[in-house]
This record gives structure tokens, C-alpha cells and sequence, in this order.
């Protein structure tokens, strides 16, 4: 017996919605990821911190900027 569309249509909008909740718990788990990175001052001992460094924190923060720009 064949599927009718409706029921291809189900499918596929479940197998989506699966997908996209993988991802939101990817994106979850990134994002509990940086916020370790951030609050262990990027792997950086404070005392070592130079011109460099903030080069590095300067682009981490245009990304995620990237990120939220296009969000909100």
C-alpha cells in the first residue's frame, strides 16, 4: 500500500523536528563548552595575558557578534 503525501508529509516534519533537536543540543553543548572556555580566562593565566591574546579574545568575540547579530 502506498503512503499517501500526508503521511510522507508527517514523516518528513517528524524527521525534521528530530534533526533539529540534535542540533539545538549540539548548539547547547558548544555553547556550555565556551562558557567554560570563558570563565577559565580562555586557558590563559591572567598574569600572561598580552596584546596577542586579546587579538584572539577580539576575534572570538566578532564571531560569536556574527552569531548574534544575525539572531536578534
Amino acid at each position: 500500500m502506498k503512503k499517501s503525501l500526508q503521511d510522507n508529509l508527517k514523516v518528513s516534519q517528524e524527521q525534521a523536528l528530530e534533526k533539529f533537536m540534535s542540533q539545538i543540543g549540539e548548539i547547547n553543548g558548544k555553547l556550555a563548552e565556551l562558557q567554560e572556555f570563558a570563565d577559565e580566562h580562555m586557558g590563559y593565566h591572567p598574569d600572561d595575558i598580552n596584546w596577542g591574546h586579546v587579538g584572539t579574545a577580539g576575534w572570538f568575540l566578532e564571531k560569536l557578534t556574527e552569531i548574534t547579530d544575525h539572531t536578534f
